[in-house]
C-alpha cells in the first residue's frame, strides 16, 4: 500500500470518527467539519492513483522509446561485423 493512500485511508477513518461523534453531540458545525476531511481524503486518494498510472504511463513510454531505438540501431547494421 502506498503511502498517499495510507495517508487517505487514516484522514478518511478520522474524519468518519469526527463526524459520528458530532452527529451524536449535535455539532453540526463539526459535522461538517468532519465531512470535508473525508473529502480530502478522497481528493489525496484520486491524487494518489493519478501519479501511479503517470508513472505507469511513462515506464511504458520509456520502454517503447527503448525498443524504437534498438530497432534503428540493429537497422543500421551496428551488428554487422
Amino acid at each position: 500500500m502506498k503511502i498517499l493512500d495510507r495517508a487517505a485511508l487514516v484522514i478518511g477513518a478520522a474524519g468518519m470518527w469526527l463526524y459520528m461523534a458530532s452527529v451524536e453531540q449535535d455539532r453540526w458545525s463539526r459535522a461538517v467539519l468532519s465531512v470535508a476531511i473525508v473529502v480530502l481524503a478522497f481528493v489525496l486518494k484520486k491524487i494518489s492513483d493519478r501519479i501511479a498510472e503517470r508513472r505507469e504511463e511513462q515506464e511504458e513510454w520509456e520502454e517503447e522509446r527503448r525498443s524504437r531505438a534498438f530497432a534503428a540501431w540493429i537497422r543500421t547494421g551496428s551488428l554487422k561485423g
